[in-house]
């Protein structure tokens, strides 16, 4: 069965990107990559539902799909710089914050940099843009800029286990052990089950014992930082292939003590691990597309969002945060459903243009439709 691609080149602003989809037949599965001067940002993957029985493959309908996941891909990037220009014009650090976690999901730090600034520009004490700005330099590699904002952060705000691992990290890059050493040990203490900072904590106990050493080829890994290695690999998060293969590959290199070609590729999946909020990605894009998209949602696109409100894990339902996106979301929704009714009521009057019953429903929901928005608005702002 032979695979096929697609490619396209975007310029938005002064950046180039070059988007790649191909369709993986024996996978069954389409993958779109993005790059920006070689380097890669992103991918996404799509399942591609292709019956086993049927001993020849629909190229025609393989082509078709495959195209528009790689059209939706490029509207993903597009989007998110579509509303950064209209956000330029409003006065709302929580937006803000969401399009900053939306470019950092994307490994757009700069752009991602610039949001949570400004989010902190227009509420000061917003702890997570603190954490979202301290994240974006560290994925970027700028310690020094990340350690300033975790120290003016851990002055003014709550301390959280997830910010004392961040912290611990940029300290940690820096060389200074014995302060990585002690904010690591915090988030454990605040969370004992924190396995992420618990891995972190080893690979610190082990760089400082490297540091001191007089013979550091006699300097072993501890055992620590293999054994909640593997805790962490078993997360469900990482529980899929690509990660479960590169867990794999660094617990076989820390078998062989060869300090110099381990260090590099710790650090590495160190900050791969850094990440704020996977669960929500999608939430706030839908958010911001809402507010600030230019358009109407669609009943279609809003429905394609539903699956990111919902959660299997009982774990999630004991938050409050869950039932107060997921009862702004049925909001949204009946929006979309709002709109959905006098589309049919016009279509009704087409057909009938005498239908009293269809004239009357239309001049009343139209009636009440700008305060329907206004309060939806209201709500997200």
């Amino acid at each position: 069965m032979e695979n096929f691609g697609l490619h396209d080149k975007i310029e938005i602003y002064n950046r180039e990107f070059h988007i790649h989809t191909g369709a993986l037949i024996e996978h069954r599965k389409i993958i779109s990559e993005v790059f920006e001067k070689g380097m890669f940002l992103i991918s996404r993957e799509h399942p591609v539902d292709l019956r086993r029985e049927v001993p020849q493959v629909d190229y025609d309908f393989l082509n078709a799909i495959t195209e528009k996941f790689h059209q939706s891909v490029i509207a993903e990037l597009e989007a998110v710089y579509q509303i950064e220009a209209k956000l330029k014009r409003y006065r709302h650090p929580k937006s803000h914050y969401y399009l900053g976690i939306l470019f950092l999901k994307k490994n757009l730090y700069p752009e991602a940099i610039s949001q949570f600034k400004t989010a902190l520009e227009q509420d000061g004490n917003f702890m997570k843009a603190y954490m979202g700005l301290g994240v974006s330099y560290l994925k970027s590699r700028k310690f020094i800029p990340a350690l300033k904002v975790f120290q003016k952060a851990m002055s003014t705000n709550e301390k959280y286990p997830d910010f004392l691992n961040y912290y611990g990290l940029a300290y940690l890059f820096l060389d200074d052990f014995d302060h990585s050493i002690s904010m690591f040990k915090e988030a454990i203490r605040l969370n004992p089950n924190y396995v992420e900072a618990q891995f972190n904590l080893g690979v610190s106990l082990y760089k400082s014992a490297l540091q001191g050493a007089k013979d550091p080829e006699a300097v072993a890994v501890p055992a620590r930082v293999s054994i909640y290695l593997k805790q962490v690999r078993d997360i469900p998060k990482y529980r899929i292939p690509h990660w479960q293969k590169e867990f794999n590959q660094l617990l076989e290199l820390l078998k062989d003590n060869n300090h110099k070609m381990i260090l590099p590729q710790l650090e590495q999946f160190q900050l791969r691990l850094v990440d704020v909020l996977s669960d929500r990605e999608k939430i706030y894009e839908f958010y911001l597309r809402f507010l600030f998209g230019g358009k109407e949602l669609s009943l279609e696109t809003i429905e394609k969002y539903e699956q990111y409100f919902f959660s299997s894990s009982d774990e999630h339902t004991h938050y409050p945060d869950y039932w107060n996106d997921l009862g702004t979301f049925h909001l949204i929704k009946s929006r979309g459903l709002y709109l959905k009714a006098m589309a049919d009521f016009e279509k009704a009057i087409a057909l009938a243009p005498t239908f009293e019953d269809a004239q009357h429903n239309l001049k009343m929901v139209k009636s009440h439709d700008k305060g329907f928005l206004i309060l939806l608005r209201a709500i997200l702002k």
